[in-house]
């Protein structure tokens, strides 16, 4: 299975770094080997399937300038357990793809006459993450509840994985802490929401990161939202994006 995101809206997060204004598409293939088992005395070949794997290929420029293109993905590219998310576009209820990538190959070479293009594949060897945008903001300062979106229940035979990007240093000045939940609901209205994941707090000392948290199913709840509460006398303001998907255990 192949799935591609062009130029006319792409979001591409790796780690806490946001993109998704120097890529011009990205390429996302599912795999799903079967290694032969044949036995030598076996009357036809057979086959086992294997683990399932994917690859996530950014098609990008050269860029120095914030946030820095070229020098995070040969950064990157050295690491592993980066986590890449590809989103239809940069708005909440976005469908898209989240995965914990591997060591990936090195950018082609630019041939002469060329665009001072930089692509790159990451790869993975887990199932990949199903999922959406559940809230994003470039300045958030007080505390807000997110908008519900009908993401679906999670079988018992999934897990549930929200991402949070801290995607710069708070602005502002004094001291604000930042607590980001995702809740689920059985449906759209306010009121029946049970809090299913909880991330670690940020604070004013908190510099640009990211955390993903995986808890395990079932949830018959279909409604999600995130939720951000901030407290404290400061006037910190927090660059953050939400995610919320699944992934067969």
């Amino acid at each position: 299975m192949t799935s591609r995101f062009h130029a006319a809206g792409v979001a591409v997060y790796v780690d806490e770094f946001d993109f998704s204004g120097v890529t011009s598409s990205a390429e996302i293939a599912v795999t799903n080997p079967t290694p032969e088992v044949t036995a030598f005395a076996d009357a036809d070949a057979t086959f086992v399937e294997g683990k399932p794997g994917f690859t996530i290929t950014l098609n990008g420029f050269h860029s120095v300038a914030a946030p820095d293109y070229e020098g995070e993905m040969f950064i990157d590219l050295t690491a592993e357990n980066r986590q890449v998310g590809v989103y239809k576009d940069n708005l909440a209820g976005e469908m898209g793809f989240e995965g914990r990538t591997d060591l990936s190959r090195l950018a082609e070479p630019v041939q002469v006459s060329q665009a001072l293009l930089l692509n790159v594949t990451w790869q993975g060897d887990t199932p990949l993450v199903q999922s959406q945008l559940l809230y994003i903001a470039t300045a958030v300062a007080a505390s807000v509840n997110g908008t519900k979106f009908q993401f679906g229940s999670i079988a018992a035979t999934e897990t549930r994985v929200g991402v949070l990007r801290l995607l710069a240093s708070p602005g502002g000045a004094g001291s604000n802490d930042l607590v980001v939940t995702i809740e689920s609901d059985a449906d759209s209205l306010a009121g029946g929401e049970t809090t299913r994941i909880t991330f670690t707090t940020l604070n004013q000392a908190s510099v640009a990161t990211h955390e993903k948290v995986e808890t395990a199913g079932a949830v018959t709840d279909t409604w999600w939202r995130a939720v951000i509460t901030i407290t404290g006398a400061g006037t910190r303001t927090f660059s953050i994006l939400v995610t919320f998907g699944k992934r067969p255990t």
